[in-house]
């Protein structure tokens, strides 16, 4: 199948190298993420500038840690589905995330899913062998994009009691398969471009032994974007359905959708009060569930027609494959293939976000740093990983919707890239962590301090040089907005006092700011910031900037940046250190 954000191909080999997701820039000018210059002359917050400290000879006692939790990968990988000896044909592959329920009898069914699709049963998780007696769902290659029912996957499963379960399907229309019967269509005879991905639903009445359509297609179909087939754009439409979680009285899926012309990509949320009825589902518009998914071949549909994006800056355009409530953390957390959206390099691996009410979503944290699509010189060829799923074996589901603070990573193993059926399905155990934050603070003992890959300072405008000597930051302003930015760090918004040693020429009188991102708003503004006082006395004043009141010091700081001052004089300065501290606790 075609994996969501391109990042692993279909068994035809080949893929597009990376989501559309714009990766952080490297350049020390500013950036329309974490470096855009912001107004310094008429800021929209107003409180009032924070005044000097008195000057200090020696720095505070450093405050208390704060405690966080977080999943961390406890154990090494291991195989639980070998293609080379658990396949039941040799298109037998794992080619969409494994899902896990528990029918009637307590048999324990892995799913792992093709356009056939063949389970690994057995009496616990780890006693798992493929059934090439059950052929739980074939494709019917149907030629007709108006039936939604060419290349069927199943992409998640559901059931509360172990005898009807009900299935996602990832639908795919592969144009270029459909040559005999319409002989006109996708002239280039390329996979991706040819490529249009639907939901549709299946439903099984014998504890998942098989399935089928729950109404005649196209009366399956649940979701796809409102445009007719349209071949040789780029893969446009719904795919990688997440597993199903319910909250609420409500049924949630969450997909990856592909838009035209151009292959934008985000994150759609759904729901619906009732898994038998495939048009009730409806999508997140943005600030409800009230959006209604159209059949662009029998309803009038316009462009508006489909799901606005759900956490976009957290989750990107993939962090949705797989969720589950884990009960130790008392949050959702949800999974898929990123990047770091602050480093200095991507660094893509699988990235989790968490949630307490399925629509507001934590920054992403890497969770397993791993080979996938694009991080690799050549997807199909070179091995990666693909597929998320969290299961936990503990779980009191069905459906296995829940974890208790341990579970198993599941992923699919490209052993020699897209272009090979050779895929393994394997784990690794994950588990929650609680950990402590220390607070953020630059010393300027050495150069580390202006490495920003380290979070360490790099000038960003009207500042020249900028260098470590002496320890201190030591610079020179070249114009009247100087200013220089902090790499990504991480500091929980309790340490909501920030404080700068700075020494500037004697009489200098004028005013600084500080601006900041949050993990979920990266965007430089007139919004987050503040003001501080600036009187120089030719020695080292401690400038503290209190940012306890401010409406925006929320949630988790991931880089700062400083003007020193806003002054059209050219002078030089220093800063001995700069620290964050909490104001109470």
């Amino acid at each position: 199948m075609l994996a969501v954000a391109m990042i692993a191909t279909a068994c035809s080999g080949g893929s597009d190298s990376s989501p559309s997701t714009e990766l952080p820039s490297t350049e020390t000018e500013p950036t329309a993420t974490a470096t855009t210059d912001a107004p310094t002359t008429e800021p929209a917050v107003t409180e009032p500038a924070t005044t000097l400290a008195p000057t200090t000879t020696q720095p505070p006692a450093p405050p208390g840690p704060i405690t966080r939790q977080r999943l961390v990968v406890t154990g090494p990988e291991e195989v639980v589905w070998d293609w080379t000896t658990d396949r039941c044909e040799e298109a037998h592959i794992p080619d969409i995330a494994p899902r896990l329920f528990r029918n009637a009898d307590g048999e324990i069914n892995l799913t792992v899913s093709h356009w056939n699709s063949y389970p690994a049963v057995g009496p616990s998780i780890d006693e798992l062998v493929t059934d090439c007696s059950r052929l739980q769902l074939s494709s019917d290659y149907d030629p007709d994009p108006a039936a939604f029912n060419d290349s069927e996957w199943i992409g998640s499963v559901y059931t509360e009691d172990g005898q009807t379960v009900y299935a996602i399907v990832h639908n795919e229309y592969r144009g270029d398969t459909h040559g005999a019967a319409r002989p006109d269509q996708c002239p280039s005879g390329e996979r991706f471009p040819c490529l249009d991905t639907s939901f549709t639903m299946a439903v099984s009445t014998d504890g998942g032994r098989s399935f089928d359509h729950i109404a005649e297609p196209p009366g399956h179909l649940i979701a796809t974007l409102p445009y007719t087939y349209r071949d040789d754009t780029v893969p446009s439409g719904i795919r990688q359905p997440s597993n199903i979680i319910k909250a609420d009285g409500f049924y949630y899926l969450f997909g990856n959708v592909s838009d035209q012309p151009a292959e934008e990509q985000w994150v759609c949320a759904m729901r619906t009060p009732d898994l038998a009825d495939p048009s009730a589902w409806r999508y997140w518009t943005g600030s409800d569930f009230t959006g209604e998914w159209k059949d662009p071949y029998l309803e009038d549909v316009s462009d508006d027609d489909k799901c606005a994006p759900l956490g976009s800056g957290p989750l990107s355009g993939s962090v949705q494959e797989s969720i589950v409530f884990d009960e130790a953390l008392g949050r959702y957390v949800m999974i898929g293939v990123a990047f770091d959206p602050f480093g200095v390099e991507p660094n893509w691996g699988f990235y989790t976000s968490t949630s307490e009410d399925l629509i507001e979503w934590t920054s992403r944290e890497l969770l397993l740093s791993v080979p996938v699509t694009p991080s690799v010189a050549d997807d199909a060829t070179d091995m990666f990983y693909a597929y998320p799923s969290f299961i936990d074996p503990d779980s009191d589901s069905f459906s296995f919707e829940t974890s208790d603070g341990e579970m198993y990573l599941y992923l699919s193993r490209f052993n020699a890239g897209g272009g090979s059926l050779d895929r393994d399905v394997v784990r690794w155990p994950i588990a929650v962590e609680t950990f402590d934050v220390e607070p953020t603070e630059w010393t300027f003992d050495d150069e580390s301090d202006l490495d920003e890959s380290a979070g360490g300072w790099t000038a960003r405008f009207d500042v020249d040089p900028l260098t470590v000597a002496d320890g201190a930051l030591q610079f020179t302003t070249t114009g009247g907005d100087p200013h220089f930015q902090s790499g990504a760090i991480v500091v929980p918004s309790e340490f909501d006092r920030l404080t700068m040693r700075m020494k500037l020429p004697a009489g200098v009188s004028t005013f600084g700011e500080v601006f900041w991102v949050t993990d979920i708003d990266p965007e430089l503004d007139g919004v987050k910031y503040r003001e501080f006082a600036v009187e120089g006395t030719g020695e080292f004043e401690d400038i503290v900037i209190d940012l306890t009141d401010h409406p925006e010091w929320v949630d988790t700081i991931r880089s700062i940046r400083i003007d020193p001052i806003v002054n059209e004089e050219l002078l030089s300065g220093e800063i001995d250190r700069i620290w964050f501290e909490r104001s109470t606790g």
